[in-house]
């Protein structure tokens, strides 16, 4: 365990150097509900976590001063992650690679660096998921009870960080037989209902998606699919980001290492006694309810498929034969990937545009716009408190922008009425797909969102804003 465990404390201080220069959008909404108090859809245990974090290290009341330490709860989760996989794979597969190619490799996934370095439940739901995995391993080989109760524990963990977590359920049955895999079910089961119970009064919301959202599935999502499985073991930009040709330079090289991880595998190894180290009823109960979910929801997004990546990683490390190839491969997946994305990580172009506009704003003043872009990240870094009405959030919860109409004009009259000012930022048509993109099956565009303003005249200011007049 000498290397997986230094992979595991490299994998902690390397994702927090890692770490972007602009939290991401779904981080930026976890550390204002840390503060505001608001529930989130399927993470139940996250936010309490934060708050915790946010009162030990002594942070003020504007969000961002959460960022540091819940990125460190993320690290500290892929450590947890790592490690406990590899300590998995020392029990399920004899082999004294074994475990260093695990540890490797999901340490040097994208998926997992992307989880484990920003402000996401998936890093500490994957901890609670990998040390689930130990424990059944564990007592598989001859561990006691003791064992069972771990994995209840982790399980319940893993399922209060991610509500996907349910569905690991199934293989814990397979896993461990009926009589234990009952045990560990029921007990995870009874942990997660009581602690909805206790934390939660109004428990409808637990299902639910916070954004409003629902993935068309298509006849090519299939293909949408493999695109975010292969982004999940090699960064690639999404093809509104960059060119095609940059887009298919990344895709290929992480399309090729899936395949050849995939040929490991799968593939025949005379000295291998199984594919399958967990067995193979547990890991088609792992892999296929977890792989529909991935293509029923933003299979494009590599956290899709992170909670498949220890299955993957296990199964390859089952390998002897091919043993050196699959560590080539994880620790060449490592370096790619640090190559690829630091550059995009230390980007800081959405806060300093966010900051430009702050320059002309005052505390409580609205600012309108789409969303889903540098435009939320307004006062957020620099500059005054400013309150948001991103209209990909309200049209998507509403359900039409017909809805969305009069709940924005009684914001602006309240902040009028409040004496603060309304800001229009990215209204129109700057190239920026970002809001746009989700709004369009709502019938919303650049050319049109305007019709949802009440009459006023738009005054231009810094940073491309416009602060709009009453009539």
């Amino acid at each position: 365990m000498g290397p997986a465990l230094a992979i595991a404390i490299a994998t902690v201080f390397g994702y927090l150097a890692l770490a972007p220069a602009v939290v991401n959008g779904d981080g930026l909404g976890y550390l204002k509900a840390a503060v505001s108090g608001l529930p989130y859809p399927g993470h139940l245990l996250y936010l309490p976590m934060l708050r915790l974090l946010r009162l030990a290290s002594g942070a003020g009341q504007r969000p961002i001063e959460g960022l540091w330490p819940a990125r460190a709860l993320s690290a500290v989760g892929a450590g947890v992650a790592v490690l406990a996989l590899a300590a998995a794979t020392r029990r399920l597969v004899k082999s004294e690679r074994a475990p260093t190619i695990a540890a490797a490799g999901l340490a040097g996934s994208f998926g997992m660096i992307a989880a484990g370095s920003d402000v996401e439940t998936y890093a500490p739901a994957l901890a609670g998921l990998c040390v689930c995995l130990w424990a059944i391993a564990c007592r598989r080989t001859g561990a006691g009870v003791g064992s069972l109760l771990v994995a209840a524990l982790a399980l319940a963990v893993a399922t209060l960080f991610h509500v996907e977590n349910v569905l690991f359920t199934l293989p814990v049955l397979l896993a461990l037989g009926r009589r234990d895999g009952v045990i560990v079910a029921g007990a995870a089961g009874a942990l997660v209902l009581a602690s909805y119970l206790a934390l939660s009064a109004d428990a409808s919301w637990v299902l639910g998606a916070s954004h409003g959202f629902r993935y068309p599935v298509h006849w090519y999502t299939p293909a949408v699919a493999i695109y975010g499985a292969c982004k999940a073991l090699l960064f690639s930009p999404y093809p509104y980001e960059a060119s095609w040709a940059r887009v298919i330079g990344h895709f290929v090289p992480g399309a090729l290492a899936l395949g050849t991880l995939g040929w490991i595998a799968l593939g025949r190894d005379p000295d291998r006694p199984t594919r399958a180290p967990l067995g193979r009823a547990a890991t088609i109960g792992w892999a296929v309810p977890y792989a529909l979910v991935g293509v029923a929801f933003f299979p494009s997004d590599s956290e899709r498929w992170v909670f498949l990546l220890p299955l993957f990683w296990l199964t390859v490390a089952a390998t002897r034969r091919r043993a050196n190839l699959a560590l080539a491969v994880a620790i060449g997946l490592g370096v790619l990937n640090v190559i690829v994305w630091l550059p995009r990580a230390r980007d800081a172009s959405w806060r300093d545009r966010a900051g430009e506009v702050a320059r002309d704003l005052r505390a409580g003043d609205l600012v309108v716009s789409p969303g889903h872009g540098w435009d939320e990240y307004i006062g957020v870094y620099d500059g005054p408190a400013v309150g948001h009405f991103p209209l990909v959030f309200h049209v998507a919860r509403l359900g039409s922008a017909a809805a969305v109409r009069p709940v924005l004009a009684e914001a602006i009259r309240d902040a009028r009425r409040r004496g603060h000012g309304v800001f229009l930022v990215r209204f129109g048509a700057d190239g920026d797909p970002m809001g746009w993109k989700e709004l369009l099956p709502f019938g919303v565009t650049p050319g049109n969102a305007a019709e949802l303003l009440p009459a006023g005249e738009r005054v231009g200011v810094s940073g491309g804003a416009e602060r709009l007049e009453a009539e």
